[in-house]
């Protein structure tokens, strides 16, 4: 599968579709958005409208994380430190490529298709929780499509819409809009309760695990 070569740098644009469970009492429909995915060495950005995600890692192979808030105009700084404060895991070959290499091997390959640099591999099981399904391409180690479902039946499916090095002219770029952002520590949090980015980040660690919820969320 390629998974041990180099990293190409690239720009991708998925479309991402999150279904809810059958059994969901709210009867939400199936949502659509799009998502802007840049990768390079040292660099991971995941562009998904209000909000983007930027990995960092420099030459130690140290990894620092912001999270650009779009409609206030602030970005959330975490740093190595803080990162390893709150216990956060930082897998880069799983941020380069949507899905943890190791998960990948646990999977069945079921069929291929093409060759070379056209090659396609339809790949499924069952990894922890979840039922994953996966279209791989090789040659840019990144996934064509992924559905990840869970027990309760809640889905998130990606599809790759388009890819480029580099990207379209058209396409958001990371940073360019954020440049004269605001900055805040998130190592400061505790004392900046009242504030409603750090409400709003806080929110979205609770909901990837980085930090228990408090009271004001």
């Amino acid at each position: 599968m390629n998974l041990d070569s180099a990293l190409t740098p690239v720009a991708a644009r998925y479309a991402v579709t999150v279904v809810p469970p059958p059994s969901a009492k709210t009867h939400e429909k199936p949502k659509t958005h799009t998502w802007y995915f840049y990768r390079d060495a040292q660099r991971i950005a995941l562009l998904k409208g209000n909000v983007d995600e930027i990995w960092y890692r420099d030459g130690q192979q140290r990894i620092s994380f912001e999270r650009v808030f779009h409609e206030d105009e602030r970005v959330v700084d975490y740093s190595t430190g803080e990162l390893q404060t709150l216990r956060v895991i930082v897998h880069w070959a799983e941020l380069s490529s949507f899905v943890h290499p190791d998960e990948l091997r646990q999977l069945k390959l079921n069929s291929k298709h093409g060759a070379g640099d056209a090659t396609l591999l339809h790949l499924s099981g069952v990894v922890g929780q979840e039922r994953l399904a996966v279209d791989w391409l090789p040659a840019l180690q990144l996934p064509k499509r992924i559905t990840r479902q869970d027990k309760s039946g809640f889905k998130v499916r990606m599809e790759l819409l388009e890819s480029a090095e580099p990207a379209p002219h058209a396409w958001p770029r990371p940073g360019a809009k954020s440049a004269d952002y605001l900055h805040l520590d998130a190592a400061d949090f505790g004392d900046m309760s009242y504030d409603p980015v750090v409400r709003k980040s806080e929110a979205l660690d609770v909901r990837l695990g980085w930090r228990a919820a408090h009271a004001h969320e």
